[in-house]
């Protein structure tokens, strides 16, 4: 889901005391539906204008049908739009208590489980391993279908439950194949159980879309996170925060790679902003998605800015033929990319069954942040197709670069 805050986009009037309330104006320029996108106002401005002080509430109508927002950890006010192709829509805002709204953005740190972080919202979900090692572990998806709500937790509270865990256990004594069918029926969030899976292939490569440094023509594999913090938990927006340990990299001692990453209501991308502390020059940087075979169905876009590949699931019931679809993975940048395209692994390189990666390849500077959407779709939920996956990443790349017209009245 692309932002669009009053700080940076055009057309934006200087907020004014309004006891009665005010309004914003949301335009769409371009000539597609954009639904949804996430407007971000300033939260101290704002209750400024409406002369609220600390603790007083204010609500979000459009139409006179309440809209769900949220307050972020940096100051931002962000709810959710949905605007036609040249369409405008007004919201006011408003002194009141809003409505208690269902939390459809969250996640959650797993210490019980080599400390995974997951997120999701209403039609996707994500993984970072924790395993607290130096081998490489890209980002991982979670499968949604069936449902809007979160369901993530529950399938690690099956899969970690004490009860069934002596149960299997105690089965294994006598039986494997009757502790394993009971796993992949009562435990195991590898199985779709009806709200999805974890069926996608990552091991030790980029994954889904994760970045890394190039150093003499190398990739430098990030390990997992070192820490982490959660800055948001919904219901609309989810905030995570991670860094990694320091690493000797580009001539530079104690580098420190922190990620931002940013899920957002209806999206099927998460935003993450990458940058390296202590490191004093340019330095090339590859994001990649595995690559599971070599049949060139991966595809990039250097100058639109994406690249994507139509994924092939995995099946561990080991006792029956199971299709769990194909997921579409994407990754888009608001920018164009230096280059774009497949390189596949040497015959001295072996990581796991992967083939290669198809790159995404741009330049990191120091200072700054590197931003970048990653994400999927897929065909057992409301991705029919690799075509319509490439049309919603085109379309998405273009609206990174044609952001919605905020206006505050």
């Amino acid at each position: 889901m692309k932002i669009s805050s009053f700080f940076t986009v055009a057309g934006v009037l200087l907020l004014t005391g309004c006891h009665n309330g005010l309004y914003v104006e949301v335009s769409n320029p371009l000539d597609v539906d954009r639904h949804p996108e996430m407007v971000e106002l300033n939260e101290e401005q704002l209750m400024a204008s409406l002369s609220l002080e600390d603790g007083k509430t204010f609500i979000i109508t459009r139409d006179g049908e309440e809209v769900p927002y949220q307050v972020t950890y940096d100051g931002k006010v962000v709810f959710p739009v949905d605007v036609a192709a040249g369409e405008t829509q007004t919201f006011k805002v408003r002194k009141g208590t809003p409505s208690e709204f269902p939390v459809k953005v969250c996640g959650k740190h797993y210490p019980e489980r080599v400390d995974d972080i997951c997120w999701e919202n209403d039609v996707t979900g994500y993984r970072i391993y924790g395993f607290k090692e130096d081998a490489p572990s890209g980002y991982d998806f979670f499968t949604k279908r069936n449902t809007d709500m979160p369901v993530i937790d529950d399938m690690y509270r099956m899969a970690l439950d004490p009860e069934r865990k002596k149960i299997r256990k105690q089965l294994a004594k006598t039986d494997k194949d009757s502790s394993e069918r009971y796993n992949l029926a009562h435990m195991s969030f590898h199985v779709d159980h009806g709200f999805g899976a974890d069926c996608y292939g990552v091991g030790p490569t980029l994954g889904g879309g994760t970045s890394a440094l190039v150093e003499d023509g190398k990739i430098l594999y990030p390990a997992c996170y070192d820490t982490f913090e959660i800055l948001d938990n919904g219901p609309v927006r989810f905030t995570l925060k991670i860094t990694f340990r320091p690493v000797n990299v580009g001539g530079c001692a104690d580098v420190v790679e922190t990620r931002v990453m940013t899920l957002d209501l209806g999206s099927h991308f998460t935003r993450t902003d990458v940058s390296f502390a202590g490191l004093d020059k340019p330095m090339s940087i590859v994001t990649g998605i595995v690559l599971q075979d070599t049949d060139g169905t991966a595809v990039g876009n250097a100058e639109k800015g994406y690249i994507a590949y139509p994924a092939p699931t995995m099946n561990f019931d080991k006792f029956k033929e199971v299709d769990n679809g194909t997921i579409f993975v994407g990754n888009a940048f608001p920018f164009a990319l230096e280059n774009a395209g497949i390189t596949y692994f040497s015959e001295d390189e072996k990581r796991g069954t992967a083939k290669g990666h198809i790159l995404a390849h741009s330049t990191y500077n120091p200072g700054t942040d590197f931003t970048y959407y990653w994400g999927f779709g897929w065909n057992h939920s409301d991705m029919t197709s690799y075509e319509q996956w490439l049309e919603h990443l085109e379309t998405f790349t273009s609206q990174l670069r044609s952001p919605l017209t905020v206006t505050i009245k």
